[in-house]
């Protein structure tokens, strides 16, 4: 991990602040390529479950992000959970912590981060989880990056708790959806955060699970937003909040074309969001003009140079 120690106080050190989502781990994927190609160049990242998976990846490998994406299209049909009677049973039966095992994380966490260590990164990194033992957030900076990926994607009562040095970890968003705290705390002097809650829905719940649901929908939510306006008059901060209508936190049901849609509309939405340095630009400016629209004649410009013609045309 790069030392800080001999840099001067004034040089900038944008973060790169990852919000949880489970299967909307690719549209976050899809914006962080987007903000690739658009300059931004992180200099740290924070990120919380899934969030924490994409980020690790990405403090490893920040030259790389495209292929973060490619990782994603590859899972093609991903179910984090089985919702079956008789799988959610046995698994009871076995792990009375959880209704199921988690299978997707430690086969990417196997295949992609093996043995890698936060020293390793060449991004500054914190992996955010929550220590259930002693009722905390928790920010792993040093040690073992699966250990820590895998804690903070723990989704409590769904899979089962990590334990580390004694104490369990469940996953992030439990304590901090979206850490941009972490990350002011950590020296930022811009935040981008990728924010994958999905919006309180606009209803009156019927039943005593739907009250609760909405609310900690909207607990979520406006705790992010307070802490986003407590930063935004120190640093400029950006926090986009994807279209996640028509996706599912628990299935990925995936293709070229879907991807490539994805990338699409990330481009869009962070028009403006950057200057032309590729720095983040405080709200209510737009430094950077938007891109013109392509086309399917200059698709190699945009996400099919990536994804192939045919995923670019499926894409609409």
């Amino acid at each position: 991990m790069p030392s800080d120690e001999s840099s001067p106080a004034d040089t900038p050190r944008p973060a790169l602040v990852l919000g949880g989502g489970g299967a909307y781990g690719v549209i976050q994927a899809a914006y962080m390529l987007a903000a690739w190609d658009l300059g931004f160049r992180p200099r740290m990242v924070v990120g919380t479950s899934v969030g924490a998976l994409n980020g690790a990846w990405f403090a490893l490998h920040p030259e790389r992000p495209v292929e973060l994406l490619r990782i994603w299209l590859s899972l093609d049909e991903l179910a984090l959970v089985r919702w079956h009677p008789v799988r959610i049973a046995a698994n009871l039966l076995h792990h009375p912590q959880s209704i199921a095992s988690n299978e997707v994380v430690p086969k990417l966490v196997r295949e992609h981060m093996s043995g890698a260590r936060f020293e390793d990164a060449e991004l500054e990194l914190a992996v955010v989880a929550t220590n259930l033992t002693k009722g905390a957030k928790h920010v792993f900076r040093a040690g073992s990056i699966p250990r820590a990926v895998l804690a903070s994607t723990a989704i409590p009562g769904v899979f089962q708790p990590v334990t580390v040095g004694g104490d369990q970890f469940v996953d992030g968003c439990v304590t901090a959806t979206v850490d941009m705290t972490t990350a002011f705390e950590m020296g930022a002097t811009e935040i981008l955060a990728i924010d994958l809650t999905p919006p309180p829905p606009q209803a009156r719940p019927k039943t005593a699970l739907g009250v609760l649901r909405q609310s900690f929908s909207i607990l979520s939510t406006a705790t992010t937003r307070a802490v986003e306006t407590c930063l935004s008059g120190q640093l400029p901060v950006r926090v986009i909040r994807p279209d996640l209508s028509g996706n599912s936190p628990w299935k990925l049901d995936d293709s070229a074309g879907a991807v490539a849609h994805n990338l699409r509309l990330a481009r869009e939405g962070l028009a403006g969001v950057f200057d032309r340095e590729g720095h983040v630009a405080p709200e209510g400016t737009c430094w950077m003009e938007p891109a013109e629209a392509g086309t399917q004649d200059d698709a190699p410009a945009g996400p099919a140079r990536y994804f192939g013609r045919a995923g670019w045309r499926k894409a609409g």
